[in-house]
């Protein structure tokens, strides 16, 4: 009886140390850039985004479009904090969805950000386009990845004085026969209170 409770004291003494740290805690963090895109603004910033996505073949009657409006909740040293609202298009008229919210902390490690955000791995460059009447000097990023067996091309353009960063994007994604493409533009925003 004393051997078991020794054993079983000596089990709980080796379960309550700290783990020696793997190299997978050692990993090298980095900038989250949604975290990025949204610090710099205050609580109840907007960006209102159109969707409109078209399918090779497709022969549906109702476009597959939605518009998202985000909303930045709260901001931290460590993470902010958005909700997101959106409203879809459907046979008879529209469906908004209830609000979601999403937390992006200020650091990832380096292999979940290659692994959730292949496109930031792309060619960067300048461009400034014409949005609404006005000229936006933008960053872009623009390449191509393939990814179990489907192709994606893709292109954003991203500027600092928007929340959220986001002022359009084309998404190409090829899978046998199909061919689906995405675009996405900002509708309109504000910089918060």
């Amino acid at each position: 009886m004393l051997r078991t409770i020794r054993a079983l004291l000596a089990s709980g003494i080796l379960l309550s140390l700290p783990l020696p740290a793997t190299a997978a805690d050692k990993e090298e963090m980095v900038d989250n850039p949604m975290y990025t895109a949204w610090a710099n603004f205050k609580p109840g910033a907007t960006a209102t985004v159109s969707e409109h996505t078209t399918y090779s073949g497709d022969t549906n009657p109702v476009p597959d479009k939605k518009v998202v409006t985000y909303r930045l909740l709260s901001v931290s040293p460590d993470k902010v904090v958005v909700s997101a609202v959106v409203v879809e298009q459907e046979a008879l008229g529209t469906v908004e969805s209830a609000p979601t919210k999403h937390t992006y902390p200020a650091k990832l490690k380096k292999s979940y950000l290659a692994v959730a955000a292949p496109e930031l791995q792309a060619k960067k460059g300048e461009e400034t386009i014409t949005w609404k009447g006005k000229e936006v000097p933008c960053k872009t990023l623009s390449g191509s990845y393939k990814k179990e067996g489907e192709e994606v091309e893709f292109r954003a353009w991203l500027s600092d004085s928007v929340p959220g960063g986001f002022v359009k994007r084309t998404r190409t994604l090829k899978q046998k026969d199909d061919t689906i493409t995405t675009t996405a533009t900002l509708q309109s925003y504000s910089a918060g209170k």
